[in-house]
């Protein structure tokens, strides 16, 4: 396949009518990545992330695809590194399925569109005591679940993260407790994470959180989106309180761990 110029990037770009928020975290030069096409036309396109997770998308019939495909997945396996793909169609899932006959596995997810109006019309979290503060440099390094190794595999960097997306978090004697970011962001786009110290469930603080968060996307006229497995019933339940809507089921592929055997003697 051809490796698409930055300076195509805005093309591409318009194309695309709804992509996961990695792929125009790539397009708006946000986080470092890769984006391949078979032809100048832009029929099939693969976009991969530094850090190992890619997307499909486009025409299936194009022998081209298969053999990059083919490609990232063996050196995947060579410098034992991460092999994330996320299909586009259904098509895609069994052509997937085809190519990486038993070698990877697949897993569902939904994302869900965002209807501001419901967001607005909500019961909204009570208040609680606890201090809300914007993602920095000290807090990265206390963080029990965004710690740097998250930055470094979805930002880069936490550096980054710090210059160009956002999160927020609850802190409690000067313990991070809950915390909402950006596991990517684009221009147009912020895909929330988020995480509660187990020890502080049940207080309704990861709502709390994510409503920082996407008041802040509102404030700058950006959209927030929400992902997660289809049996994450939690995250559902969650997103669902807070407008997002209309789930619609995709798939990924991961690698299949190596199964260990054992020998009798």
């Amino acid at each position: 396949m051809i490796r698409v110029s930055k300076e195509q990037y805005p093309t591409i770009k318009q194309m695309i009518l709804r992509a996961p928020t990695f792929v125009y975290s790539i397009l708006d030069q946000i986080i470092e990545g890769t984006v391949y096409t078979d032809t100048t036309a832009f029929q099939t396109l693969l976009f991969h992330t530094k850090s190992g997770i890619y997307y499909i998308y486009g025409d299936i019939n194009k022998t081209a695809v298969d053999q990059q495909l083919s490609y990232c997945f063996l050196e995947s396996i060579k410098q034992k590194k991460r092999f994330t793909l996320f299909s586009s169609t259904a098509q895609w899932d069994t052509k997937i399925e085809q190519l990486f006959d038993g070698l990877i596995r697949k897993l569902e997810r939904y994302t869900f569109s965002f209807d501001e109006d419901m967001y607005n019309q909500r019961e909204k979290s009570e208040g609680h005591d606890y201090e809300v503060q914007p993602i920095t440099e000290h807090l990265i390094k206390n963080s029990l679940e965004f710690g740097q190794a998250y930055y470094d595999e979805y930002w880069d960097s936490p550096a980054n993260f710090l210059e160009k997306g956002f999160g927020f978090c609850l802190v409690h004697h000067h313990q991070i407790i809950s915390e909402a970011v950006a596991i990517f962001k684009s221009n147009d786009y912020a895909e929330i994470d988020i995480m509660t110290d187990p020890n502080f469930r049940g207080q309704g603080l990861a709502s709390m959180i994510a409503e920082t968060f996407i008041d802040r996307c509102l404030a700058h006229a950006i959209k927030p989106c929400w992902d997660c497995d289809i049996s994450n019933t939690a995250s559902i339940y969650l997103g669902t309180k807070l407008g997002f809507t209309k789930p619609q089921k995709y798939s990924i592929f991961t690698k299949k761990e190596p199964t260990l055997s054992s020998k009798t003697s």
